[in-house]
């Protein structure tokens, strides 16, 4: 809605040849309150003032000498094709009426001049007027304001974009259905597939991880830096992580997943020579005990070790190797420091070992070091109990310690 003082202070020209009607109309204008009132006696001036002001209602006699209304609203249509004509015409010519309304008029007042009629019509046609130019600077606005957002989505989408290639090797999309919408980044050549080849062949991946995965896809859950691994066609393994959330539309209907991955293959390596060190821990006869250097407390065990001692592998955790009688600490550190000096590669020692029932069990260990983290060390311990006169053994050969033992 438009408040009074808006209509009052819209723009008005009048055109007229006769003095006496431009007084008489501007007189009644400025009774009524109207503030904006221009008027001109030139019809060839017409087209140009309005280009200027851009009136918002334009007063226009018909008949006059030299240039009729009809050459007027010709001219102002020539300035302006597409515009708005804001003309009200007088005249006394009923056939005159239908003519002006074709020629783009939008309305019109009969001569002799009526003046409760004339200010009506004012009235209204200023505030249809001035309505439409309310509507068309909210649009403009309204335009403006999505030409800004959809600017400011296409910036945010860009560093959303950037932000994901940094923290990920590739980004990616699923429908309802599941299948892939959008990759972006290197995955099929990290993976070894070409473009046109299928990127949901199973060949080598574990089906427990990606079971458990597809568990979670259809839960429609977030998931966060799930692990799952394939094995390559050269027998080698590689591991991605991926962490993905589920998309809906504004009626809340699931629409599919997005997310994001990395290859964590080389990352994997040490505790993937970790679990091999241990399963090869577990199958050796011998016992085998890790010793932190600093700590001097066991950091794993073997189940052999746990049957040669009579301790779980949780209870040797807490202990160290002068509690089982390997040895005092000034004993050890002296073999140690040796070992890791490199002025032997591993020590022996026959002793008798205390079990957790105080039984003592004569054995020959095996000393050697490993390196941990930096200059961290891991002291290995290869047991096997002595029986009878055989006083001999072969130790068995370990693999070699990964650099991570955390």
């Amino acid at each position: 809605m438009l408040d009074a003082s808006e209509i009052l202070s819209a723009s008005i020209l009048i055109v007229d040849d006769q003095p006496a009607n431009v007084t008489l109309l501007r007189q009644m204008l400025r009774k009524v309150g109207y503030t904006q009132i221009s008027s001109t006696m030139e019809p060839a001036e017409v087209a140009r003032l309005h280009q200027i002001h851009q009136f918002d209602l334009i007063l226009l006699d018909l008949q006059m000498p030299g240039m009729d209304g009809f050459e007027v609203m010709q001219n102002l249509k020539q300035n302006d094709p597409a515009g708005y004509l804001p003309v009200l015409v007088i005249t006394a010519e009923p056939a005159y009426k239908l003519r002006a309304l074709k020629e783009g008029a939008k309305d019109f007042v009969s001569k002799p001049v009526d003046l409760l009629e004339v200010q009506t019509r004012i009235h209204n046609m200023l505030e249809v007027r001035l309505l439409y130019k309310k509507l068309e600077n909210y649009n403009k606005q309204l335009e403006q304001k999505v030409l800004e957002r959809t600017a400011e989505l296409r910036a945010s989408e860009s560093r959303f974009r950037r932000l994901t290639e940094l923290s990920s090797d590739w980004y990616w999309e699923q429908d309802e259905s599941g299948s892939f919408t959008k990759i972006s980044g290197p995955v099929l050549e990290m993976l070894g597939l070409m473009t046109d080849e299928n990127s949901d062949d199973d060949t080598g991946w574990n089906r427990d991880e990606r079971n458990a995965l597809a568990q979670v896809l259809a839960e429609r859950k977030p998931f966060l830096d799930f692990v799952y691994s394939r094995t390559n066609p050269d027998g080698s393994h590689q591991y991605l992580q991926t962490s993905g959330e589920p998309m809906y539309d504004s009626n809340g209907n699931f629409t599919g997943y997005r997310g994001i991955g990395i290859d964590i293959t080389e990352r994997m390596r040490p505790e993937e020579g970790l679990r091999r060190f241990r399963r090869v821990m577990e199958v050796i006869s011998d016992a085998i005990f890790l010793l932190d250097r600093n700590s001097m407390c066991f950091v794993d065990v073997n189940d052999t070790a746990c049957q040669l001692v009579g301790y779980s592998r949780g209870q040797l955790l807490g202990l160290g190797p002068a509690e089982l009688g390997m040895g005092s600490r000034d004993q050890l550190d002296a073999v140690f420091d040796d070992i890791i000096a490199g002025e032997t590669s591993a020590q022996r020692q026959k002793l008798e070992l205390r079990r957790r029932d105080d039984v003592q069990v004569p054995v020959e260990i095996h000393w050697q070091a490993a390196r941990r983290c930096g200059e961290e060390r891991i002291m290995v311990a290869i047991a096997k109990e002595v029986l009878g006169n055989n006083r001999d053994f072969e130790v068995n050969e370990l693999p070699e310690m990964p650099p991570d033992l955390d």
